[in-house]
């Protein structure tokens, strides 16, 4: 567990002022319009004696499915989330080590000595991709937006009394009581920052501050951003334009990688990493953001039963699963949290492979004599479905039949969004690393219906909600151990393999490295073919 970022973000909580210097905030790298191993036009190479980069370019991204909205009110999905990284800016970012909070939109703040206000001074001359100001009445409206408790991330800003401009490059935010992750939150996609007089069409026709702007959205098919010519930072981005493609096969995007169709793979089996790698690409990983979850809709018979739930958990081979569906790039999860969440606990009564102990569970519970059910899985992510597979062998064993529906994946996401489904296979990437998000979407039942499951716990919403203003670390500690147990008791979401998030580039792609939110971070990435 890290804690010396933790400790930053509880002083500042707490009452410390803190000026912080300007800095960039769609790299994390400095802001020149070249990086070091970059060169104009002309084709050199590095000193590796690889082709060098050139300046300008366009990349094309392969992803298993489309997106479903630019507007960060109603997202729920990761690619429409990492889509709006890059459109809009936030107050604050995410450090390069995933960790400290940097600069953004804001270039200083301070926090008031009682800890219910905190004043944030705005970065001059910035303006929206369609050439408009941003002023700070837009910025004190996308958050007042954020912070409604109707949104779907609404909790994140939970003690938000009030977002005011207090000045022409100043807003103040007004806190019901100190709010120990308020940097982070504003850290996260939820807090992006957009013009007042766009939000109707938002969901559709994204304005932002961020280096790109939509060009054009193919639904279902392809979606292509081109490069802000409005950006604030000079030089930036170093991309023309980045075009997603929706292509739902594993294999059929490794393809297009090696044909050279396509320059970046979102999303990469482990069985493809070592002939990718044999073929000279690239592979970027994320370590520690990510698990992989069974999420189960409790409004399904009879998954409302708990000792159902602990019978399908302790039935979930986990190392086989690390071991030959994620070719040992994956570890068995412990807990609902990602192992770099602050306040991680991995010996919170963590589910084993148990299948005596499944059946014990089994019997004292509704169904005695087992049951049938169905969990959805995206058509073409071949880990995803192994990994159902070896559930459902571990699973007969016992006397329960689980059926696999597999669904194109925009489908799939879809069915979730709308509670249809039954049980659902998927990963969970923090949007932020401390554990409020998370514990709050997943454990407090207001928003999102506890993340679809239609779980209900009143002790566990009850700690989500003392964990948000605690600020003493060892207090906070607690909260989230007790938090990580009680999950693991109820198990509403059976935490199945910890992953890393994996990325694959061809060798002309320089400068690609996502980060731990799942943000791409294209402002400085260039192309050569």
């Amino acid at each position: 567990m890290t804690t010396s970022p933790y400790r930053r973000w509880a002083a500042l909580a707490a009452a410390l002022t803190v000026t912080f210097a300007m800095g960039a905030c769609g790299s994390d790298e400095p802001t020149d319009s070249t990086s070091a191993d970059q060169t104009t036009a002309g084709g050199t190479e590095s000193e590796t004696g690889a082709p060098a980069a050139t300046t300008g370019g366009d990349l094309v991204v392969d992803r298993s499915a489309d997106i479903f909205t630019f507007d960060p009110y109603n997202t729920q999905d990761d690619r429409s989330i990492f889509t709006e990284m890059e459109i809009y800016e936030r107050l604050v970012k995410l450090g390069a080590d995933g960790a400290t909070i940097e600069p953004c939109l804001a270039t200083e703040w301070t926090i008031a000595e009682d800890g219910l206000s905190a004043v944030f001074k705005l970065r001059d001359g910035v303006l929206f991709s369609d050439g408009s100001p941003m002023t700070a009445q837009d910025v004190a409206f996308s958050l007042t937006r954020a912070a409604d408790q109707e949104g779907s991330w609404g909790f994140l800003f939970s003690p938000v009394k009030t977002v005011e401009a207090t000045g022409d490059l100043e807003i103040t935010i007004t806190l019901s009581e100190p709010f120990a992750p308020l940097l982070p939150a504003l850290a996260t996609f939820a807090a992006s920052i957009y013009p007042e007089a766009a939000v109707d069409n938002l969901g559709t026709t994204p304005i932002g501050t961020g280096a790109f702007m939509l060009g054009e959205w193919k639904k279902g098919a392809s979606l292509t951003l081109v490069k802000n010519p409005n950006y604030w930072q000079e030089g930036l981005p170093t991309l023309d334009s980045v075009t997603f493609n929706v292509v739902g096969d594993d294999n059929a995007r490794v393809l297009q990688l090696q044909s050279g169709e396509a320059d970046v793979l979102d999303g990469l089996a482990p069985a493809q990493i070592a002939a990718l790698e044999d073929a000279g690409m690239q592979i970027k990983t994320v370590e520690g953001t990510a698990v992989v979850w069974v999420i189960l809709n409790e409004a399904k018979e009879p998954l409302q039963d708990k000792n159902v739930r602990l019978a399908l958990a302790w039935a979930m081979d986990r190392e086989t699963i690390a071991s030959t569906v994620y070719s040992g790039l994956a570890t068995p999860a412990k807990t609902l949290f990602p192992s770099s969440t602050l306040f991680y606990s991995g010996d919170q009564e963590p589910p084993g492979y148990d299948l005596d102990k499944a059946k014990e569970y089994l019997a004292a519970s509704s169904v005695p004599d087992g049951f049938s059910f169905t969990v959805t899985v995206p058509s073409g992510e071949a880990q995803t479905l192994q990994t159902a597979q070896i559930w459902q062998n571990s699973l007969a064993q016992i006397g329960i039949t689980l059926e696999i529906e597999q669904l194109e994946a925009t489908t799939a996401q879809d069915e979730y969004n709308t509670e249809a489904f039954t049980a659902r296979i998927a990963p969970w990437t923090n949007d932020t690393p401390d554990p409020d998000e998370l514990a709050g979407v997943a454990l407090d039942y207001e928003p999102q219906n506890g993340l679809h499951t239609s779980f209900r716990s009143d002790e566990a919403r009850d700690l989500v909600l003392a964990g948000r203003s605690e600020l003493d670390e060892t207090a906070r500690a607690e909260i989230y151990a007790q938090l990580q147990l009680i999950a693991n008791q109820e198990m509403p979401f059976i935490p199945v393999v910890e992953v890393p998030r994996l990325y694959a580039a061809a060798p002309g792609v320089t400068g690609f490295q996502p980060n731990s939110q799942g943000m791409y971070g294209f402002i400085d990435v260039s192309v050569s073919k």
